[in-house]
């Protein structure tokens, strides 16, 4: 389960600032210059970014801010510290919305500690409801907390909160749990159709409990499921064919290759795979241009 998350602000007229960190348990985690420059580099081409440290993995994402603190702010970098066993696609979603939410607070003027108490709450509402999902106890106490405050609602409010308690009692929330867990089976087994049906259920079952966030997050799996199969083949491809052009010493040829498994390792979301091509692809470059100056020398 992820144990963090953090906020970069992105000033016109700065080069970085670290807004604060909510950090569930002890750490020594903090955010360096290099540190920031790996994730802004990666940033300018991607939306999301991977990044694999010696033992987490930080899931981050560019939001470009677009109200009123956009005359100060070009945009900001949000991440979330993820534990090796964790699946980053499921927290694209609530990631996305959690950025969202902070740019609604003033940046320039709210002090460090009001920020990371509005940072902890907005990671308690918005993550942790998504680690939720494969727990229909957890997931049953929060719609019925939420209709406590519908209750007292007006007449309209009232009777939604009623239908959402029917819903709890007839079980329909231990169903998204278990539509879930057939998804990823289904994954696992490699029976990508079934994994996307099985997450599209899952997802329309959230949408009745109106568990919109949690619909949302299960869609994206939904999506990238059935994307599987032809991302898998054509990594595959790529890298044969980065083999096959190192055998016979085309070096450029052979970096161009793993440059674009890398990409393809990290829309898969294999921060493994992705380290290694992106590795093998520097190191081929290097290789190539030490190659071309002795090539004229001669």
């Amino acid at each position: 389960m992820p144990f963090g998350l953090f906020v970069i602000l992105l000033p016109k007229d700065a080069d970085y600032k670290i807004l604060g960190y909510y950090l569930k348990e002890k750490s020594e985690f903090k955010i360096t210059s290099d540190l920031f420059l790996r994730l802004n580099l990666d940033h300018e081409r991607n939306e999301y970014n991977l990044l694999r440290l010696k033992d987490l993995i930080i899931l981050s994402y560019l939001y470009k801010i677009q109200g009123k603190l956009s005359r100060k702010a070009s945009s900001l970098i949000i991440g979330l510290i993820l534990d090796e066993s964790d699946d980053p696609e499921r927290f694209k979603v609530s990631l996305k919305e959690s950025a969202a939410l902070i740019e609604d607070i003033d940046l320039f003027e709210v002090s460090k500690e009001n920020f990371e108490n509005k940072l902890k709450k907005i990671y308690q509402e918005n993550v942790e409801k998504i680690s939720d999902i494969l727990d229909p106890e957890s997931l049953k106490q929060s719609i019925i907390n939420r209709t406590k405050e519908m209750l007292s609602g007006d007449k309209k409010e009232r009777k939604i909160a009623q239908e959402l308690l029917q819903k709890i009692e007839s079980n329909l929330h231990v169903k998204i749990s278990e539509f879930y867990g057939m998804a990823e089976d289904a994954l696992k087994s490699q029976d990508y159709d079934k994994s996307e049906k099985m997450f599209v259920k899952a997802a329309e079952f959230a949408e009745e409990l109106l568990e919109l966030e949690l619909a949302k997050s299960l869609k994206e799996r939904a999506k990238l499921s059935i994307k599987i199969p032809d991302l898998t083949r054509s990594l595959t491809e790529i890298v044969q064919k980065a083999r096959s052009a190192l055998k016979k010493e085309d070096f450029h040829e052979s970096y161009n290759f793993y440059k674009k498994a890398a990409e393809i390792a990290k829309e898969l979301m294999q921060p493994d795979l992705e380290e290694e091509f992106t590795l093998k692809s520097k190191a081929l470059q290097d290789f190539y241009q030490v190659d071309q100056k002795f090539k004229k020398k001669k």
